[in-house]
């Protein structure tokens, strides 16, 4: 999607009620502009597949909310009937708040090299290598495997006047353990109702204060979520009340 593969921001959730997005929406519109990607002003399509330890560790540190965590995943924009072939392997850390995120663009077949069996892949500009090292000293500390499968529908904006700060909307939020592949189908677990949608918000400083004055006037608050988060939360009950 983007052409940046190096992103460094403050990353701010808010849990919306259908009513209040589609209130929020026309605002948004007169101060933002679509994302590209959102043909004719529609959303369009994510699938990413989460890669961790067999025991889950980095999911379990992150949902600890300890001042640093990482996380690896492939990613792939596209639905399943217009897919892109590129696929983006992605590192993403979370330190005292800040967030930054660097990725490479892949073949698939590069992918399964890399992730699985530790082969990267060749790139000739500099920013491609010192993110494929980033990653090789993360698969260095950490013997992943992929765990999860995480899609959902996107409508993204950015400022007109400030284009760092960016906005999504994401819903229809589905998850899964089994069938870890891009091209299986839409099939899985919804992890968030249909009367609720999930806005995440990328800035680098403040945010605008046109924002902050609709946030304040349609009741919308700061709140935590974490689709991997959110996954995990769901086994881990499955899993208690299968034991009891």
């Amino acid at each position: 999607m983007d052409t940046v593969n190096v992103f460094k921001r403050y990353e701010k959730k808010f849990i919306m009620t259908r009513a209040q997005a589609e209130a929020l929406l026309p605002i948004i519109r007169t101060h933002m502009c679509e994302d590209p990607f959102c043909l004719n002003g529609q959303s369009y399509f994510v699938r990413n597949i989460y890669w961790d330890t067999e025991d889950n560790d980095l999911i379990r540190l992150s949902v600890e909310k300890p001042p640093y965590k990482e996380k690896i995943r492939l990613r792939k924009y596209g639905t399943y009937e217009h897919s892109n072939p590129e696929v983006y392997i992605e590192i993403k850390k979370k330190i005292t708040g800040i967030v930054t995120k660097r990725r490479i663009s892949v073949t698939p077949a590069e992918a399964e090299n890399f992730l699985a069996r530790g082969k990267p892949p060749q790139r000739e500009d500099y920013q491609s290598q010192q993110i494929i090292a980033e990653i090789c000293y993360f698969l260095s500390t950490h013997k992943v495997v992929p765990k999860v499968f995480i899609s959902y529908d996107r409508l993204a904006f950015f400022d007109k006047d400030n284009p760092e700060f960016r906005l999504t909307y994401d819903t229809n939020i589905t998850t899964r353990r089994d069938h870890l592949d891009f091209e299986y189908g839409p099939v899985g677990e919804s992890i968030m109702d249909s009367e609720h949608v999930l806005m995440e918000v990328k800035v680098h400083d403040a945010m605008p204060l046109w924002f902050a004055h609709s946030l304040s006037e349609l009741g919308i608050y700061l709140g935590s979520f974490s689709k991997y988060g959110k996954e995990f939360e769901i086994l881990k009950r499955k899993e208690l009340i299968e034991n009891v």
